[in-house]
């Protein structure tokens, strides 16, 4: 028998190219791996702010036809199921979460995603302090449901005798019932959110968001993040430099920043006025 001519080996160059498609490969798949956690954190996201903005619309069939305050003293004890009962006097009975957990199946822990729900499992589930403050997304609750601390911008307020200040904000002013809205198809009531980063370097999510501009607030700068959450006013910009935002007319959707600065969005009276940079609250 004849002996087989010898294999021949891969070139160097061979080598390289091989080397090559692989790294190829090995970036797509990575790519689209990354692509797809971060569609799927997106998804979780939004299906959390849908039953969100859900569970708010359906307070109004409990509340005389008007929205649940956004802030404010409960008028009750709350007795969520699992935790101990809060009084209403207690601070964090008057921010949103508690108020709204017995139209989520009782549970706080729809009002956590992604990372933040690992935090809540890790903290917050253990104290009702903590849930009320850290939820992933913050209620605009200046503008819609009003706030009911007595403040001037709360619509009951009435100025004292002593006060400088005698004026009042008009009805428009505040999103209270279905019937005031005038654009709820754009009107945010919820936005994903973020608050100052703890001691283990991760921002966890915040109780309300404020618009770009407001009376008694500081007005948005350029957009910090995590290094200064205030900076816009506590929105988060962590989906694809978006917010996931859920409006008044129960519809769930991300706003890229811009989008997000239009005072439209925030206030009725923009709205009503058709300007974006609406500062005059007392007309």
């Amino acid at each position: 028998m004849k002996n087989s001519a010898h294999s021949k080996g891969f070139t160097l160059i061979e080598l390289l190219a091989v080397i090559a498609i692989i790294a190829i490969l090995l970036s797509i798949l990575v790519t689209g791996m990354a692509r797809a956690r971060e569609a799927a954190q997106m998804a979780d996201a939004s299906s959390s702010a849908r039953s969100i903005i859900t569970a708010f619309l359906l307070t109004a069939s409990d509340n005389n036809g008007q929205y649940m305050m956004g802030y404010g003293d409960a008028g009750q004890t709350l007795r969520p199921n699992g935790f101990p009962p809060i009084l209403s006097s207690q601070e964090h009975a008057k921010r949103y979460p508690w108020r709204l957990v017995p139209y989520l199946n009782n549970s706080p822990e729809v009002l956590y995603v992604g990372e933040h729900r690992d935090f809540f499992k890790e903290s917050a589930g253990n104290s009702t302090y903590i849930t009320s403050l850290y939820p992933s997304f913050g209620i605009n609750s200046i503008f819609v449901g009003g706030h009911y601390d007595g403040r001037k911008h709360a619509p009951n307020f009435t100025p004292s005798r002593r006060s400088k200040d005698k004026s009042k904000f008009p009805d428009r002013f505040w999103v209270l019932r279905p019937a005031d809205a005038v654009e709820p198809a754009k009107m945010i009531v919820f936005a994903s959110s973020i608050s100052d980063v703890d001691g283990d370097g991760k921002a966890s999510g915040y109780f309300s968001v404020t618009p770009p501009k407001s009376p008694l607030s500081p007005r948005w700068g350029p957009y910090k993040g995590v290094k200064d959450p205030g900076s816009m006013g506590n929105v988060s910009l962590e989906y694809k430099g978006g917010a996931i935002v859920a409006l008044l007319d129960g519809s769930v959707t991300v706003l890229e920043e811009e989008e997000l600065r239009d005072m439209r969005r925030w206030s009725n009276q923009a709205a009503y006025y058709a300007d974006k940079d609406f500062n005059r609250w007392n007309e």
